[in-house]
């Protein structure tokens, strides 16, 4: 899979260590897009849906907008007539959510090291909706469960969590098993030992 192969690339050129538990992709997704490694991601993880109906792609302020829209662009050439649209779940609530009107969890993010919560309005993901989560990284698994949480509340029906970036080490997937939901993650990175980001090879699983 040469698409895979190249966002591994990538990660391992412009990605950085921080201590031994952040990785810096600010240059590719999480600062300055690098709109192709969006691209490339998002057409990793359609395929990882590619049998399966998409309603929704749902992400999490800010950092994982970009790859769910070009995932959701993918997914919506292929076999089913009905686009598939992005919802992402905000991290402070707009007035444009009126009391009553919107679902709330509580998370925590790891880069801002500090609780946070997420916000989606009742009116974005419907009963019976397909969902396909998509983030940009799986460390604890606390983001991608808070909006597994959200689309439970809203009678959605989560089909997949797919993210661009895995830290293994860090086992998030056992937070995710009560959802009883496959993860695809394209870049897993075992460790960040000396400084340097240590992958495993290339899989879409």
């Amino acid at each position: 899979m040469y698409l895979l192969e190249r966002i591994n690339a990538m990660v391992k050129e412009q990605g950085k260590a921080v201590g031994d538990s952040i990785v810096n992709v600010d240059t590719l997704l999480n600062h300055r897009i690098d709109y192709t490694f969006s691209a490339y991601a998002g057409a990793m993880l359609a395929r990882f849906v590619r049998d399966t109906r998409v309603d929704v792609i749902l992400t999490a302020e800010a950092s994982g907008i970009s790859v769910a829209v070009f995932t959701a662009m993918t997914v919506n050439n292929d076999q089913w007539p009905h686009p598939a649209s992005v919802v992402f779940a905000k991290k402070s609530r707009p007035i444009t959510l009126p009391e009553g009107g919107y679902y709330v969890v509580d998370s925590f993010s790891r880069t801002k090291n500090k609780p946070v919560q997420l916000y989606m309005g009742k009116h974005v993901v419907r009963p019976g909706d397909k969902v396909f989560i998509v983030d940009d990284f799986l460390a604890k698994g606390a983001t991608l469960a808070a909006l597994g949480d959200l689309v439970e509340m809203a009678g959605g029906e989560i089909i997949a969590f797919g993210v661009v970036l895995e830290k293994t080490f860090e086992q998030g997937r056992d937070e995710l098993k009560r959802f009883a939901a496959p993860i695809a993650s394209l870049v897993k990175i075992t460790s960040l030992e000396g400084g340097e980001i240590h992958l495993a090879p290339p899989s879409l699983s």
